[in-house]
């Protein structure tokens, strides 16, 4: 395995080089650029580079593989990419074998009942990959869609209802309350609730951390909503959109999209993105109907760990 590859951890200087193995691999398996390069700097935020990384190169000393194991609600999370052209070799298997083997040691460290989980998110396209989990004893869990939808038009701000304001966050003092509305809301089945301090790492992280796009909203002083914004290279990202279930049924949802979609194309993009659980019913129609589109169908493969 991995015969006529060399292997190295992966160093701060090879992160253009990463971004664009992972870039050719989205072209590949989703038909469009879809990585960025905070995200990964962030993700290189979390993680042990000396231990929880590897790249895989050919004799040309050219970049063929990079596979991670990262911190996850539900336990550890795997990315392996291997470069187009690779399809036919064992480079995915043997980087998905070294990230579950790195996944396991931590998660057994660990010990935590709740988080026994190894997961990997993958291209509903990528049949290679796709059989090679299967074989591996990974089961398919559920499908994730990232959805678009063009900013070109007209973009009015929504007008609230009586007793409501909407304001930019306070990085100060909301992010208690911020978290705890965020998880309540996503409280649905399945969901584990992700900790104060893993949320705001992920979330919270400078520069892609923008205070002015992340907004609140607030009745009788408490915070009952939320959409957090996110600007990538050539898409507006909303992250993470949030009601209160106490003040569901009067169309916040839609109008903290409204509003998310009009400051995006105040600021100069042409589209905005998100991602949603495809059993997630009401918010997938939701986006929908506010014309947002499929575009990435993504499969969710994962195995438990006996700890």
């Amino acid at each position: 395995m991995l015969e006529g590859y060399y292997l190295r951890r992966p160093t701060e200087t090879d992160l253009e080089a990463v971004l664009d193995l992972m870039l050719a691999c989205d072209v590949r398996d989703v038909g469009f650029p879809d990585s960025d390069q905070e995200d990964l700097r962030s993700d290189w935020g979390r993680m042990d580079l000396e231990r929880d990384a590897w790249l895989v190169f050919n004799n040309q000393h050219q970049l063929q593989g990079y596979g991670a194991v990262l911190p996850w609600n539900n336990g550890k999370f795997v990315s392996v990419y291997d470069a187009p052209g690779t399809e036919g070799s064992d480079l995915f298997l043997a980087l998905s074998i070294l990230c579950e083997v790195r996944a396991r040691s931590l998660l057994i460290a660990e010990n935590d009942p709740k988080r026994v989980t190894i997961a990997h998110y993958i291209s509903d396209r990528a049949e290679n990959q796709k059989q090679v989990l299967t074989e591996a004893g990974y089961s398919l869990i559920k499908f994730l869609f990232n959805m678009h939808r063009s900013l070109i038009g007209d973009e009015a701000a929504p007008e609230w209802p009586s007793g409501y304001t909407l304001r930019t966050v306070d990085p100060a003092s909301d992010p208690q309350a911020l978290h705890a509305l965020i998880q309540d809301a996503f409280s649905h089945s399945g969901y584990k609730r992700q900790s104060f301090n893993d949320w705001k790492d992920r979330m919270m992280h400078p520069p892609a951390f923008i205070p002015d796009i992340w907004f609140v909203l607030v009745f009788q002083r408490q915070i009952v909503g939320c959409v957090l914004c996110f600007e990538y290279e050539n898409i507006g990202w909303v992250r993470q959109l949030a009601v209160h279930q106490d003040h569901r049924g009067k169309g916040l949802g839609r109008k903290l999209l409204q509003h998310a979609f009009s400051v995006f194309r105040a600021r100069g993009f042409s589209r905005v993105g998100l991602a949603v659980e495809a059993d997630n019913t009401n918010a997938l129609n939701l986006y929908q109907s506010v014309g947002m589109q499929k575009t990435v169908h993504l499969d969710q493969y994962a195995k438990n760990i006996d700890l």
